[in-house]
């Protein structure tokens, strides 16, 4: 099913994420293509899904309700387009109202490919919201895909027998929980998984912040208008024993109070120790290079 031609879009994103796997192309393939399997990784991190119904074949639907961590469904239905196995999925997403009425639509294209003795998934979404009230989770799209592919890389590492595999899904579980809590901007879920004597190197000055400042974030949270988009991109987690390394590129998107829309990618490294089973962030630097002109000016222009 999709969107009758008749309907326009009231607004439109598109997005491509590149993720890799410690896993084989049939493996990972079969993530996608079973409901047993898409029902452990699909959604942001905190959903589950008590129902995922699954037909992968050209013409056949997807089913999928999403429960949030409060317990509100939100259900989401389906079309395949394309179905090439282990190389290419194309399927249509969307969500309508109980009449019938279409709210939001996604084309979605996955490619697989042999990398490094595992797998590399290139994703392209592109999708439309039909009413303004959905033009917010719109905002959010990006972040959701980047969440449900971080919660593929642990999927993918338990089915294969990875050794680290739950612990590679506790810690992007942390990173996922950072990411709603931006897009929330709920200041007690950002600082959920710090450790007390946490050291950040933030782009804020001062140049060290150590310990927890709960304050502090909320009063950053107040500069920005609406929900604060973030993802980490092709996020890497090297664990060994209780201490693990994280990094990525983060892409932080939004409108200021000032009336500044941002659209900003920075570096980030993450190091955590788990403690009595828990993990926990110990450090975090969060940087941008700066031009080498003698300017000295931030390269906030920079992407990937």
């Amino acid at each position: 099913m999709n969107a009758p031609a008749n309907l326009k879009p009231v607004a439109e994103r598109e997005v491509t994420i590149v993720r890799t796997f410690a896993a084989p192309r049939p493996l990972v393939f079969s993530l996608w293509t079973e409901a047993k399997h898409l029902a452990r990784w699909w959604g942001p991190h905190g959903f589950d899904n008590p129902v995922c119904e699954v037909d992968a074949r050209p013409g056949g639907k997807i089913r999928i309700d999403m429960r949030a961590p409060d317990g509100n469904v939100h259900p989401m239905g389906g079309v395949f387009h394309e179905v090439v196995p282990h190389s290419r999925i194309v399927f249509t997403s969307f969500v309508d109202l109980p009449d019938g009425t279409r709210l939001l639509e996604g084309r979605n294209t996955a490619t697989f490919e042999d990398h490094r003795g595992g797998t590399r998934i290139t994703l392209h979404a592109k999708a439309g919201a039909f009413a303004d009230f959905m033009v917010q989770a719109l905002s959010g799209m990006e972040a959701g895909w980047a969440q449900s592919l971080d919660k593929l890389v642990g999927a993918a590492a338990l089915a294969n027998g990875e050794p680290d595999a739950q612990d590679q899904i506790a810690i992007r579980a942390i990173f996922g929980d950072r990411t709603n809590a931006l897009f929330g901007k709920v200041a007690d879920l950002a600082v959920k998984h710090f450790a007390p004597d946490v050291v950040s190197y933030d782009l804020a000055p001062p140049l060290r912040h150590i310990g927890v400042d709960r304050t502090e974030i909320q009063k950053w949270f107040d500069t920005w208008v609406g929900p604060i988009g973030w993802m980490l991109g092709e996020l890497t987690v090297e664990i060994s024993g209780d201490l693990a390394v994280a990094y990525g590129l983060g892409h932080m998107v939004g409108k200021k109070t000032s009336g500044e829309d941002v659209d900003l990618w920075v570096r980030f490294t993450g190091s955590l120790r788990k403690k009595s089973g828990v993990w926990q962030m110990t450090h975090q630097h969060v940087s941008v290079p700066f031009y080498m002109d003698g300017t000295f000016k931030a390269a906030v222009d920079l992407k990937p």
